[in-house]
């Protein structure tokens, strides 16, 4: 994966999470935790890696396994979403300035059409 394409992934799951912050909807939301979860690890590696701050965001004082009712769900989203888009926001300044060494520099579709 490309820098640039890296870049512009991170980007749509930005605007996505904000969305979701916004309305919150379960689907989506799961949709885009899985995205974003399969983006990162490409980058960065497996979740087990994660910080344990990142770990207990979203878990509120209700005891494990308590239903949330629509607006607690609505809130649950919200909470995790903004979480989840604090850690984009700063790996995409991360890569953006310093890159990756995961990440090649140069756009594989680019190269072929300079050769």
């Amino acid at each position: 994966m490309s820098r640039r394409a890296f870049l512009a992934e991170t980007d749509a799951l930005i605007a996505t999470g904000e969305a979701l912050v916004e309305r919150p909807e379960w689907d989506r939301f799961r949709d885009w935790l899985l995205v974003s979860d399969q983006l990162l690890e490409r980058v960065w590696g497996r979740m087990d890696r994660y910080h344990l701050a990142w770990l207990n965001v979203g878990r509120g004082s209700a005891p494990p396994g308590s239903s949330l009712d629509e607006d607690g769900t609505r809130r649950f989203i919200a909470e995790v979403a903004s979480g989840k888009l604090a850690v984009l926001r700063t790996l995409r300044t991360a890569v953006e300035k310093r890159g990756s060494p995961l990440l090649s520099d140069e756009d594989p579709e680019s190269t072929k059409e300079d050769r």
